[in-house]
């Protein structure tokens, strides 16, 4: 009976082996295409973040007197809200990556 058990330990052993030789090669691949990506990654001289941020300080134009109240941050745009000497609120659309003015709205109140 001792026979039998003998040769189904020796072929789970052999599969474990094969196992774990398998996983080591695919662990190696796996660290190798990694460092493949950063190095190409690297040398491609991807500038997407760097276009983000302006290198100078950017102007933005509102009617004299607005003050700056609020500042909302809405994906790529920036919405300020700002109030004037006379009271008389604005609302400015600011493409967050150009520092560039999209739209200015004055609030009416309305009867």
């Amino acid at each position: 009976m001792q026979d039998d058990a003998a040769p189904n330990v020796n072929n789970v052993s052999g599969l474990l082996k094969a196992f774990v030789i398998l996983g080591g090669v695919v662990l190696i691949i796996g660290m190798l295409l990694l460092a493949v990506m950063v190095i190409i990654r690297a040398t491609t001289g991807d500038t997407r973040d760097s276009e983000a941020i302006p290198s100078e300080p950017v102007e933005l134009a509102l009617p004299i007197g607005v003050q700056i109240l609020q500042v909302v941050v809405d994906g790529k745009r920036l919405v300020l809200l700002g109030e004037g000497a006379d009271g008389q609120q604005y609302i400015a659309v600011v493409d967050a990556d150009s520092g560039k003015r999209k739209s200015l709205i004055r609030v009416a109140p309305t009867e």
